[in-house]
């Protein structure tokens, strides 16, 4: 049986981030765990975060709570020098290009990849600092030889870039079995559910189609589910397009609330600028929520058009408020999308993801030993 250190900033209780990639860990683990000798997941630190055991998985909190910034510089540190031990079997890092952990060589180690940033971190930090970010990112991928990808343009875009000799896995992620059986009972609001940051979930995208939106139809309500660093920007931002009252934050949402949220969602939003997997989509498609999302990233893999839900052009308000328009005024469209929908995300279940996850590990195992023998 495998001691397994997982290694990644994020995890579901975290104001600052919760993301997909923690909740994705989580469901993995929570159904491995009887069959591993260990499983340590190591997050970052956070105000009120403590060590504790969740469904047999080992959590413990490392680096400074005291902010953002200094939790995640912290947290790399820290977790550095916990890989460096080997106090463990095997070892995975769910990468992100701004958690610059050192990757111990020749250890039985493993990287998670959910996105890469290289598509948009020039837009983001501008040309000089962007071109520094990717150069960084591309230098901390050559550390390992072992990878998962979450989804098929990833897969692809770092089988490009690692050569013939890495050994790539796709394994995507999964949707709560549930949610396949939620009964709908809609209700006269749009949703948004996710992490709030501003510039990967295209917040000012959301924002400002619903402020399109809203000039037709004043009745209509937006509910923001989730937490994140930019939710009071959200909120000003709202405030200042005249849109503060059709705008409900609803902050850190817990499963039976998520459930009533999509039961009731006539569409689901998804503006993201990039998205490794784009969890939430996968998961409104289950609940059979209309979506309607970025053609961004992994989105229009998740998404399966027309099955699946609707795309528009990244970045573009109009269309995301013309494309939730012409759902929003045709119920029958809406009721065939959400019988679609459920039928493509069979696609994504938990327990195909955990197995594939448990063969990758005792392939990272393997990899590593055979690599040490030959040298």
């Amino acid at each position: 049986m495998l001691r397994v250190l997982h290694c990644i900033y994020d995890d579901p209780r975290n104001p600052w981030v919760a993301g997909g990639g923690a909740v994705r860990v989580f469901e993995i683990y929570r159904r491995l765990a009887a069959r591993l000798e260990s499983v340590t997941v190591l997050t970052g630190n956070y105000p009120g975060a403590r060590d504790e055991e969740l469904e047999g998985i080992r959590y413990r909190r490392v680096g400074g709570g005291g902010s953002y910034v200094w939790s995640r510089l912290s947290y790399a540190y820290a977790a550095s020098k916990e890989l460096a031990k080997a106090n463990y079997d095997v070892a995975i890092f769910d990468f992100s290009t701004y958690t610059p952990l050192r990757l111990p060589p020749r250890a039985p180690l493993g990287i998670t990849v959910h996105h890469l940033t290289e598509s948009t971190a020039i837009e983001r930090w501008g040309k000089i600092l962007g071109r520094l970010v990717i150069g960084q990112e591309l230098r901390r991928l050559h550390q390992a030889s072992f990878f998962t990808a979450t989804s098929t343009i990833t897969y692809n875009r770092l089988r490009s870039l690692m050569g013939p000799d890495a050994e790539i896995r796709l394994i995507m992620a999964g949707v709560p079995d549930e949610l396949f059986d939620l009964s709908r009972r809609e209700a006269d609001y749009l949703l948004y559910f996710g992490r709030l940051d501003w510039f990967q979930k295209g917040l000012d995208t959301l924002l400002e189609a619903m402020a399109i939106l809203v000039a037709e139809r004043p009745e209509l309500r937006l509910r923001i589910g989730g937490r994140g660093k930019d939710a009071d920007r959200v909120v000003e931002a709202a405030r200042s397009l005249g849109i503060r009252e059709n705008v409900e934050m609803i902050g850190a949402v817990p499963e039976a609330r998520r459930s009533e949220l999509f039961a009731g969602a006539r569409v689901l939003m998804m503006p993201s600028r990039f998205e490794g997997f784009g969890m939430v989509a996968a998961e409104a498609m289950a609940a059979g929520v209309p979506v309607v999302a970025a053609d961004a990233g992994s989105l229009p893999e998740v998404i399966d058009p027309p099955n699946g839900g609707v795309l528009f052009p990244v970045g573009n308000a109009r269309e995301l408020a013309a494309a939730v328009a012409r759902l929003l005024d045709d119920a029958p469209a809406r009721r065939r999308l959400s019988q679609s929908a459920r039928v493509s995300a069979q696609r994504f279940r938990w327990g195909v993801v955990a197995e594939q996850h448990l063969a990758f590990l005792e392939s990272v195992l393997e990899g590593t030993r055979l690599s040490t023998n030959t040298r």
